[in-house]
């Protein structure tokens, strides 16, 4: 087919590049753009649209040099072995529904044939197949990576490379300050008298404007909007999400008060609620008791106490494992409490706005730098990828000095 004809059956789409006597249109460069933007280093990369398509474009230009060239070297793929990693392809797509038949059916809601699926995998499987041999027969054999180079790199980056950072397990638990008995009990009675307003008739939005302790929800009618699990503490959450839409709670405690909460809807993971707010605030003895508890619980487990089951009796706490951390993303003040840490170890009492943590270190391990025979490996494969790199621009560069390349402006 002349070219005149091929850019006639293909007028609707427009023409980006030919290469050879063939052509790469736009509806082929919008589908690699839209395929490296779902990857996030590409998106950090380019940050200029425009550069991001004239780097997909080109990338299409090489690929149809390399194809041109592998046809010319006669280099290419049995159908057999098309065909078998087609077929692992498709088990492996299937792989990812609930079922075959769901597989079939999200194929018919995407109005996709299962033949033009094949077609388009076996295509993009031959086309990877040959580019692989034609790297491996015109590239691979001039990549050299000496001894040499290798120690010589070492040497160079070993400060920064050649290091694995300290790193912690860590535990902790965190005790509530609680509020006195008899805070408690007023603070109930109080969010009681604002539910009995509720239950005669009394208009939500209204009386938590008018008696709410929640600054920020108070002003729009005690309104906390859409809460998905895992945005909120655990007793809260644990409550809120047993509630059906439509009726106030009664009044239910954590550590900041009491609640009364109106679930307006929800999902499987969500709810749109409301709520007003009735603080009991903690005093200095309430604050002091509970450095006193916490600071027991530290002894104990410096003594060699259960560190879970000092969580079990002290607090709710079903997982009180925070992982594995490295040191250097630590935040302030946690960096330097756990810095004077060794392992099985536990931490002063740190106040907290939830209360005061007691952190323990399950096991810590320290910087190290590894040797050369550590990275040697790892080295020659980073050189070699770089040499690859650089032989093939060269070869690209080379395909294209003795192949007619035209680039088309894109149009409006």
């Amino acid at each position: 087919m002349t070219l005149f004809l091929i850019l006639a059956a293909v007028l609707a789409d427009q023409v980006a590049a030919c290469v050879g006597n063939d052509v790469i249109l736009e509806s082929e460069v919008a589908t690699a753009v839209s395929f490296l933007n779902s990857d996030p280093a590409v998106q950090n990369l380019f940050k200029d649209p425009k550069e991001l398509r004239d780097y997909a474009l080109n990338d299409l230009v090489s690929r149809k040099l390399l194809l041109i060239q592998a046809e010319t070297d006669s280099i290419n793929v049995a159908d057999e072995e098309v065909e078998a990693e087609l077929n692992t392809t498709l088990e492996n797509l299937k792989a990812q529904f609930p079922s075959e038949a769901d597989f079939y059916q999200e194929l018919e809601k995407a109005g996709i044939l299962l033949e033009d699926l094949k077609q388009n995998y076996r295509q993009n499987i031959r086309t990877k197949a040959i580019l692989a041999r034609l790297v491996g027969k015109k590239i691979v054999p001039n990549i050299m990576v000496s001894p040499t180079a290798i120690r010589k790199f070492y040497d160079e980056h070993k400060d920064s490379m050649a290091v694995i950072p300290g790193r912690v397990k860590l535990a902790h638990i965190i005790l509530p300050i609680k509020q006195s008995e008899a805070e408690q009990k007023n603070g109930f009675e109080r969010a009681l008298e604002v539910y009995k307003l509720l239950l005669s008739g009394g208009d939500f939005g209204v009386i938590a404007q008018e008696f709410s302790d929640d600054a920020n929800s108070r002003k729009f009618g005690g309104m906390l909007g859409k809460i998905k699990k895992g945005e909120s503490f655990s007793e809260f959450e644990e409550k809120i999400f047993e509630l059906k839409p439509g009726a106030p709670s009664q009044p239910f405690p954590t550590r900041l008060g009491f609640h009364i909460v109106e679930v307006m809807n929800k999902g499987p993971d969500w709810v749109l609620a409301r709520q007003i707010l009735i603080k009991v605030e903690v005093s200095r003895v309430d604050t002091l008791n509970a450095e006193k508890t916490a600071n027991r619980i530290s002894e104990l487990a410096n003594q060699g106490a259960d560190f879970d089951s000092l969580a079990k009796i002290y607090t709710y706490a079903p997982d009180v494992d925070l992982g594995e951390v490295i040191f250097s993303r630590l935040m302030p003040p946690l960096d330097s409490v756990v810095k004077g840490l060794e392992t099985r170890q536990a931490s002063a009492p740190i106040l907290t706005p939830w209360g005061y943590q007691i952190l323990f270190v399950r096991e810590k391990v320290p910087e190290k730098k590894l040797a050369f025979e550590e990275m040697r490996d790892y080295i020659y494969r980073y050189l070699f990828e770089q040499e690859q790199e650089k032989i093939y621009k060269l070869f690209i560069e080379e395909l294209k000095e003795k192949t007619f390349v035209k680039i088309f402006p894109l149009r409006a």
